[in-house]
């Protein structure tokens, strides 16, 4: 029953998403937590900690902010391009209970900015489909994933995934890839003028490797936490199966976009991997494109039952985890 009204349009719910978040964010404005040290971050987040004078609570509200606008950004995503064919707020709860349950959402953590801007160069990326603007698209790609990495750096390796979607796309021409590697490397760029200017170009450097080989510190897990995590990995493995098994009901453009979604989240996790410190950060990153591919699943099954039990198991998972 939660699923089929979810599933729907409706104005309400518009009001009912700061809410919803609220409610699910309310131990963070309870016991604000600084989770991010000055000292270890990239610049436009130190300049964030900076105006908000590293209060908790003020960093916090933020954070609020930041999960409200994703949310009604996944809503206008869909919108606009139509991936899944049933027109939905789904992708907004489901993000909201992603986000609200990761390990780090009890306080502001830059990979959470970099969410932001990862999903506005989604945008970017679909459009150069449509082909009339390719080479501005993938420059304004490039340059919103420069910026996400200068609020967390692993980011940076989501590069890579702009250009596995051109591949996607059928569109990695030499114009599109140099387009978005320009846009990519200007944020860069000017930064690295910045401190060289001060004369801190060479503590950067050095500083931006000690953000990669740097371990946060990880609480222990609890049984319920694993069994949850165990439970969304096999959900996730389920609804990419599902996306990609249906994909010849599907227009072609919807299929690429899709595509490129199951792409940023196996980019998420490969980058997890690959730097283990930053694997509980990725889990916030990843509940950008996880909230679509669970969207498609529970509003494309025809088997209603089986999408309102693992939904209830996925709705009521997250509430316990906030819980205990």
């Amino acid at each position: 029953m939660l699923l089929k009204v979810l599933r729907r349009r409706s104005p309400i719910y518009f009001i009912l998403i700061p809410i919803i978040a609220l409610l699910l964010w309310l131990n963070a404005f309870q016991n604000p937590v600084l989770l991010a040290e000055y000292s270890m971050q990239m610049p436009l987040y130190q300049t964030i900690l900076c105006i908000l004078n590293c209060n908790p609570l003020h960093l916090n509200i933020f954070g609020y902010l930041v999960i409200l606008i994703i949310s009604y950004s996944l809503i206008q995503l869909n919108e606009q391009f139509i991936f899944i064919k049933q027109r939905t707020d789904l992708p907004s709860a489901l993000f909201i209970l992603l986000a609200s349950c990761a390990i780090l959402a009890n306080g502001l953590h830059p990979a959470l900015i970099s969410a932001l801007f990862l999903l506005l160069s989604l945008n970017r990326i679909f459009k150069i489909y449509h082909g009339s603007q390719s080479i501005a698209s993938s420059f304004d790609a490039g340059l919103l994933i420069g910026l996400a990495s200068l609020f967390y750096l692993p980011t940076s390796l989501f590069f890579f995934w702009f250009i596995w979607a051109l591949i996607i796309l059928g569109s990695f021409r030499i114009r599109e890839f140099l387009g978005g590697l320009l846009g990519f490397i200007t944020p860069f760029f000017f930064i690295c003028c910045w401190y060289f200017w001060q004369g801190n170009l060479e503590t950067f450097l050095e500083h931006s490797k000690m953000i990669f080989a740097s371990h946060e510190h990880i609480a222990s897990f609890s049984i319920a936490q694993i069994l949850f995590w165990v439970f969304l990995a096999l959900l996730s493995l389920i609804s990419i199966f599902f996306t990609i098994w249906g994909f010849e009901e599907k227009r072609v453009r919807s299929r690429k976009y899709l595509i490129i979604l199951v792409a940023l989240f196996i980019t998420s996790v490969a980058s997890g991997i690959l730097f283990p410190s930053s694997i509980l950060a990725q889990t916030l990153i990843a509940a950008v494109p996880l909230s679509y591919i669970f969207s498609y699943f529970f509003v494309m099954n025809r088997n209603s039952k089986i999408s309102e039990i693992l939904f209830g198991i996925l709705v009521l998972g997250c509430l316990l985890l906030k819980l205990l």
